[in-house]
């Protein structure tokens, strides 16, 4: 068995509380990271997605690159999501368990790295626990150290598009590459036995244009890692290191 935590990025869309009635429905706890316009523009359904058990968390405010970013406007990207993020967590009547971040295009900030990195230790900021973690992607990227919310694997649906070659087929072959060939057994639960400790960090977005393009993108794709093997553990944090 092969031990994950999933987590979804650019939340929320119209199609997210369907998402979250499928994982519920195999009991698989998300980490949905989220794009503060969208927020904005679908707030229902990030409270509709918090009353059924997901963890929201930070993914920035517009979505830039932080490359490209002065470092008081990478604050500013974070600080205006966090207001967003409490203000439906409030409205929502839940308890924010703890505060994570992650870049949009895993883009760290560059000249500015350093700096960002002192400033979500600063805010409180949690490092996800990756104890178990042993994945050369995961490590190389330095995320060992670093407090954002990296990852292991990456579906690359974001790339199903009209005048795009990249198909569905492509999905099932970085699933195959990564997890290998599926097995014949039927799956009832997607969450792994307790006290299992999380591998790897799956990465699927939430995207309506995916979802235009490939009906059903998502639950196939849950589904494709499944019949591999993967459970879902559900996600925890390492918290001595938020004072690193």
């Amino acid at each position: 068995m092969t031990t994950a935590y999933l987590t979804i990025d650019d939340v929320p869309t119209k199609h997210a509380p369907k998402i979250i009635d499928f994982l519920v429905s195999l009991n698989i706890k998300p980490l949905m990271f989220c794009w503060g316009e969208r927020l904005e523009k679908c707030r229902e359904e990030a409270i509709y997605a918090l009353k059924k058990g997901a963890i929201l968390q930070n993914h920035s405010y517009s979505h830039p690159h932080f490359s490209e970013l002065s470092f008081k406007q990478a604050k500013d990207e974070i600080l205006h999501n966090e207001q967003l993020l409490e203000s439906i967590y409030a409205e929502a009547e839940v308890k924010r368990p703890y505060k994570l971040f992650r870049f949009p295009y895993g883009d760290q900030g560059e000249a500015n790295k350093e700096k960002i990195q002192q400033f979500l230790r600063e805010q409180g900021f949690a490092h996800i626990d990756d104890r178990a973690f042993d994945n050369t992607m995961y490590i190389q990227k330095g995320q060992k150290e670093d407090m954002d919310v990296y990852w292991t694997f990456d579906y690359a649906e974001y790339n199903i598009r009209p005048g795009n070659t990249f198909t569905f087929d492509e999905v099932i072959n970085r699933v195959n590459g990564f997890f290998g060939s599926p097995s014949a057994q039927p799956v009832e639960n997607g969450k792994a036995p307790e006290g299992a400790v999380s591998k790897n960090i799956l990465l699927i977005h939430d995207h309506d244009e995916t979802e235009e393009c490939y009906p059903g993108y998502f639950e196939k794709q849950i589904k494709l890692v499944l019949e591999r093997g993967v459970r879902f553990v559900d996600p925890a944090i390492i918290s001595s290191r938020t004072m690193a």
